[in-house]
């Protein structure tokens, strides 16, 4: 069963819904506490190679307006591990995105001057005033079964693609994701080989389980029932925000923050689940082709 592996959209409550509608409905400006778990990428440990006794000075800066206290703290390694915000927000979201785009520009700094992969792996979100807590780390979904003989298809002119489709569900990065997935999908849209000039009919749509499956049911239900095609069309222009991203980095706000970049991660995932089907797809048809040959 495919899954969403992206963090971007995930920040789920840890204490009572009451507690959590308290802190949403609460408009006074108070402590926030967001921490950031840290990991190298390539190695996957949840560590980043920073010695912590190096990092223990708290900084003090202003977020979007609002001040805020950092930490730094180690594992048993000594190696750092986690870094804490205290900042004062009327709004724990706001908070968190605040914190969240200034942890990542200090990981791009840090990662330039030694050399080091760095990562943020989760977090977690504390408004004590209202005792509301939220939490986001990735989890070990269960393992499943693998029918050797069944996936032993896979046609030569198939696999440069399949290879793409691989970057897609390895990326950590929702931007990167979403270019890959696109990259399929822009193929079997064009009818480029390794797809057939016109797709077999009839054409796959846009799924309510792959909108579930994806995060998007509640920014994208439009395309329910879709083709496939229109959804496609669509995500040229998430494409586009990601390319004059890259681009031009110095322009604008920054790069993708807030809503767009929750929505770039939705958005992501549907292109990665709709490029899979058509490569499902694909090798089925060309499966039952081969089948009836062969009787």
């Amino acid at each position: 069963m495919w899954i969403p592996y992206d963090l971007t959209g995930s920040l789920k409550g840890e204490t009572s819904a009451a507690s959590l509608q308290r802190s949403q409905a609460d408009r006074s400006v108070r402590d926030v506490l967001v921490g950031f778990f840290v990991r190298n990428p390539i190695t996957q440990s949840w560590e980043i190679d920073i010695r912590a006794e190096s990092a223990k000075q708290v900084m003090t800066v202003a977020l979007d307006g609002m001040p805020a206290e950092i930490a730094c703290y180690g594992d048993a390694s000594g190696k750092l591990s986690e870094i804490i915000y205290r900042i004062k927000s009327a709004e724990p979201y706001a908070a968190f995105d605040a914190c969240r785009h200034d942890l990542e520009d200090r990981l791009a700094r840090w990662t330039l001057e030694l050399g080091r992969g760095m990562a943020i792996a989760g977090w977690r979100v504390a408004d004590p005033a209202n005792e509301a807590r939220w939490r986001c780390t990735p989890f070990r979904p269960s393992a499943l079964d693998l029918d050797l003989d069944a996936v032993a298809f896979a046609p030569d002119d198939l696999k440069p693609l399949l290879r793409v489709y691989q970057r897609a569900r390895n990326a950590s990065d929702p931007a990167w994701r979403l270019l890959n997935a696109y990259a399929v999908l822009t193929c079997w849209r064009a009818g480029r080989a390794p797809f057939p000039a016109k797709p077999p009919r009839p054409v796959p749509t846009v799924t309510l389980e792959m909108l579930v499956h994806s995060g998007t049911l509640g920014c994208a239900v439009t395309f329910k029932d879709q083709p496939l095609t229109v959804l496609v069309d669509a995500l040229e222009v998430w494409r586009d925000a990601v390319l004059q991203d890259l681009e031009s980095p110095g322009d604008g706000a920054q790069g993708l923050r807030g809503e767009a970049r929750w929505r770039l991660a939705h958005m992501a995932s549907l292109a990665d689940l709709a490029a899979r089907e058509t490569l499902l797809r694909e090798i089925a048809r060309r499966r039952g082709a081969d089948l009836a040959l062969a009787s």
